[in-house]
């Protein structure tokens, strides 16, 4: 968010109009109040499931062991093993639920995701889709979710069609 900037209007993030921070402030703003989850995670296979989550703590400025107690924490919260296995050999649901972990522990007020599902078999896809959409509830953020997947498209409190490059909302 804030990559590339619109052709018209504004955003907001956080009461702040993003496309008229410099890019240091926008990099700053981003890391404090946007957590982003892709459709492959983007983890690194060779660090654990608790490194993968706390290194995104640790760049927001949060103490070394604040950064690793949360993450485990969280992780736990996710149902994801914090020890004994390493990211490359956690299942697909585990590895995108990680992902989910490593966004939310800066707590975020606005959750990005990505195709969070596209790359899940159907039980995982479900799985990860009740916890994305159980998140603005529990962690008071919002969430906005970008997919091709009608099952995770229908679970959105309000929904936005792309039609011949523009946005339409689509009515329930």
């Amino acid at each position: 968010m804030g990559l590339t900037a619109p052709d018209d209007g504004a955003i907001y993030v956080a009461g702040e109009n993003i496309l008229k921070l410099p890019k240091r402030r926008l990099a700053e703003h981003r890391r404090e109040y946007i957590g982003m989850v892709f459709q492959f995670g983007e983890l690194l296979p060779e660090l654990s499931p608790v490194e993968n989550v706390a290194i995104a703590a640790l760049l927001a400025g949060q103490p070394r062991r604040n950064a690793y107690h949360n993450a485990e924490a969280l992780l736990r919260d996710l149902g994801v093993p914090v020890s004994g296995t390493p990211t490359g050999l956690l299942s697909g649901g585990e590895r995108q639920r990680t992902a989910v972990a490593r966004a939310l522990i800066t707590e975020p007020v606005l959750l990005l995701a990505d195709e969070p599902t596209g790359a899940l078999d159907q039980q995982a896809r479900e799985s990860v889709a009740e916890l994305l959409f159980t998140v603005p509830r529990v962690r008071d953020c919002a969430l906005l979710v970008v997919t091709h997947d009608e099952a995770v498209a229908r679970r959105a409190d309000r929904r936005f069609d792309l039609r011949g490059g523009n946005l339409a909302e689509t009515r329930s």
